[in-house]
């Protein structure tokens, strides 16, 4: 696992020391047992180990053996639900630098753009790429009405943590209806569907009313779009950007 990577990030999320060395030792747990996390999450978002820790209350209930190949002393209902969670966190963690690398790739690729004799002699590459993600989280915060008529954020400001990872945005529309917003920077893979309807169960789970899921990337997996057709409660939206560009010091 990629451990430093790691605690840094869950350190990002405000999750204290302990926590971290609890999660760390969670996914060392389940890596032993089921091989290299990376390369499964690039192969099914890591969603074939998640299936395999699925334990029900019912299956508690059977006494149903575990269905996992992990080794769980005491409680398995329990047991399975903390390894999933700890597992959700790494996938969240591994989206998360999948996206940033795809960015700083897609920015190597874009081509320099060569001005003429009378405009820039030289253009400077940036010295960091900024994460296109967070830049379009705060830029969204302050323009939520875009999404629609009443559309207000009612997070305090910050990522909402739930059971299956934490939310980008919790709006509310002008109809009173909560929206679960996430926001992809690239485009959006199947599994970002889910990863939506996850957190709109959990919100649901919390508190009653109408809760809808908003998925905004700029591009989206036909599958994406397929799985999202069957959800009338998630609605997909593409951002774009545009630039425009003009000449500085040209002469008249």
């Amino acid at each position: 696992m990629l451990e430093a990577d790691y605690r840094n990030w869950l350190a990002e999320q405000g999750r204290e020391a302990s926590t971290q060395n609890t999660s760390v030792s969670a996914i060392k747990r389940i890596a032993a047992a089921y091989g290299d996390l990376e390369e499964e999450f690039h192969l099914s978002g890591l969603d074939s180990i998640l299936t395999e820790l699925s334990y029900s209350a019912v299956d508690a209930r059977n006494n149903e053996p575990n269905p996992s190949k992990l080794i769980i002393d005491g409680d398995i209902y329990n047991g399975l639900s903390s390894m999933r969670t700890h597992l959700n966190y790494y996938r969240r963690f591994l989206e998360q630098r999948a996206t940033q690398a795809a960015v700083t790739e897609a920015v190597r690729a874009i081509p320099v753009v060569t001005a003429s004799t009378d405009a820039i002699a030289e253009a400077e590459q940036p010295e960091a790429v900024l994460s296109l993600e967070r830049d379009l989280n705060a830029a969204l915060r302050q323009n939520i009405g875009q999404l629609g008529i009443g559309f207000e954020v009612i997070d305090g400001g910050k990522e909402r943590s739930v059971a299956s990872g934490r939310i980008d945005i919790l709006a509310r529309d002008g109809e009173g209806r909560i929206i679960v917003i996430e926001l992809k920077a690239v485009k959006a893979p199947r599994d970002a569907v889910a990863q939506v309807l996850a957190y709109m169960g959990d919100i649901h789970a919390e508190q009653a009313g109408d809760v809808r899921g908003m998925l905004i990337a700029p591009d989206f997996d036909p599958k994406a779009i397929a799985a999202a057709r069957m959800v009338p409660a998630l609605q997909l939206k593409r951002y774009s950007f545009q630039f425009s560009f003009e000449d500085i010091g040209a002469k008249a």
